[in-house]
C-alpha cells in the first residue's frame, strides 16, 4: 500500500490540471460501510479465476489498451 501511496503522490506532484479534495475523501470514506462484493459478468469474455491471476489479467489488459494510444496523446497528458 505504500508503494500506491508513493506513487499517486509522484504523480500528483507533478499534476498540474488535477487536485485531490482530501476533505472530499474523507467525506466520502465516512459514509462507506462495508465495500460490496462485485459480481463480474465475464461471460466467458475474460479470464476469471476469483482470486489474484483475474487481477494481473485485469492489469494487462488495461496495459494493452493504453498502449494503442498514440504518443503525441500522451505526451499531452
Amino acid at each position: 500500500m505504500d508503494e500506491v501511496r508513493a506513487t499517486s503522490a509522484w504523480v500528483a506532484s507533478r499534476s498540474s490540471h488535477v487536485t485531490v479534495d482530501s476533505s472530499g475523501i474523507e467525506k466520502v470514506v465516512s459514509k462507506i460501510e462495508s465495500i460490496p462484493k462485485v459480481e463480474w459478468d465475464f461471460e466467458g469474455i475474460h479470464y476469471f479465476d476469483n482470486g489474484p491471476l483475474t487481477v494481473q489479467y485485469l492489469f494487462v489488459l488495461d496495459a494493452l489498451n493504453f498502449c494503442f494510444w498514440p504518443v503525441t496523446f500522451l505526451q499531452c497528458i
